[in-house]
This record gives C-alpha cells, structure tokens and sequence, in this order.
C-alpha cells in the first residue's frame, strides 16, 4: 500500500520509536525532579550554600538537555528518516520550522492530532509532533532557565564554545532571577509531558501493524539498549 511501510522495515522503526520513549519519559521526570529542588530553593535564599545549590541545580540541568534529551531528539530523528526510507508519507508541518522559538510552545501545545490514530501516517506525524516539542525544551526552554539561575546561558547542542579565557568576545551577563528559571523550567515540562504523550501513543499505533511476538521481543530488548543517564534510571526525589 502507498505511502504505509512494511512490516519487516517497520520492526526497525518501531525500535527507535520504543528507544525514544524509554529515553524521553524518564528525561521528563529528571526535569520533575529539578523543578522540585528549584523550588525548595526559592524558599530557602538564606541557606549558607544556596549559591552552590543552584549551581548544581544548573550542572544537572544541563545533563538532562545535553545529554539524556539529545540522544532522544536524535533516535526520534532516525526514526522518522527510517520511515521515509521505508516509504512512509510524512504530514511534516513545515510551518514550525519557521516560527520563532518564543511561538513555538504555544503552537506545539495547541497543535491538533487525531485523537485516536489509524493510520501509520498519524503515528509518525506523533513521532514528528514528539521531535517538534524536545527541539524546543532543548534548545530554547532549558538554555534558558539555566541562564536565569546562573547568568550565563550554556552552549546548545553542536555549537562550539570558546574555551579561551582571554577571549573578549563574551557573551553578555544576564541577571540571575529564580522566579524566570522557573517560568522557563515550568514550560520544559509541559513540552517533555506532551513529548511522552505523542511518542507513546505513536508506539502503541506502530505495534498494530506488527507481528505481537515480534513487538513483545522488541519491547524487551529496548529495557536493556535505551539510554536513560549516566547513572542509571533517575530517583524519584534527592
């Protein structure tokens, strides 16, 4: 059938589908967790080491996005080239990929998908959505809220920092506020909660057309190949 990839291809986008959703959702709950301390902090400016605090809060910040999101963003990426070398019809919204990032959260947030999809084509346009809103958190809501806790705004991904310290040519300071981190922090979340929503939901979709064994067998390799951190599943609190 046009357009609908087939089965024995599929088994390999529907791996990096299951990749990405063991990845993103515990990213998700790291951020939950980080919000949590962010908060504690903002209730206590006097303890003797809150500027060490919330320098730590940036530290594991940047873990998060840096590290654990990006290898998401890129499995969420290969999945979708998968499934357009397999001959899938993508519904890519290239509206996005023009909207400021100050819009574009707005825009994920109201984005209309079908309820409940059928389709491969709506699946993937799930994975896409999910891929939209990781983007987002990655490169503009996180950056952001570790620029307010510590006024420097922290390299994105790919880009290439200076590691001279005699180079002149330094970013301005940007004034520490808590209360902006947090607003910034707070819109993270709701993109990774819409990502884990989306990719999930592909997932589930996805499967139908596969073999149940074979999905069931792919579920369980995944537990053991999905990158979650560097140590391992985050806690539930610190």
């Amino acid at each position: 059938m046009a357009g609908q990839v087939s089965e024995k291809e599929l088994e390999i986008v529907l791996m990096q589908a299951m990749i990405a959703a063991k990845n993103i959702r515990p990213q998700r709950d790291r951020l939950l967790q980080l919000r949590r301390r962010l908060e504690q902090l903002s209730l206590s400016p006097s303890d003797d080491d809150h500027a060490g605090k919330i320098k730590k809060l940036a530290r594991d910040l940047f873990d998060v996005y840096y590290i654990g999101i990006e290898y998401g963003a890129r499995t969420l990426f290969t999945c979708l080239k998968l499934a357009a070398q397999g001959g899938a019809r993508l519904a890519v919204n290239f509206a996005f990929a023009a909207m400021p990032e100050k819009q574009l959260h707005d825009a994920l947030v109201a984005q209309r998908l079908p309820a409940r999809p059928t389709t491969q084509t709506e699946a993937f346009s799930r994975v896409e959505a999910t891929f939209n809103a990781v983007k987002v958190l990655q490169d503009h809501h996180v950056p952001r809220c570790i620029e307010h806790l510590v006024g420097q705004r922290p390299p994105t991904v790919g880009e290439r920092t200076k590691t001279d310290p005699s180079d002149k040519a330094q970013a301005a300071a940007t004034a520490v506020d808590l209360a902006k981190a947090r607003d910034y922090l707070d819109r993270a979340i709701t993109l990774a909660d819409l990502a884990v929503k989306h990719i999930d939901l592909a997932v589930v979709v996805i499967s139908r057309f596969m073999d149940p064994k074979k999905v069931a067998s792919l579920s369980e390799f995944t537990d053991s190949v999905a990158y979650i951190s560097e140590d391992g599943p985050y806690p539930a609190s610190d």
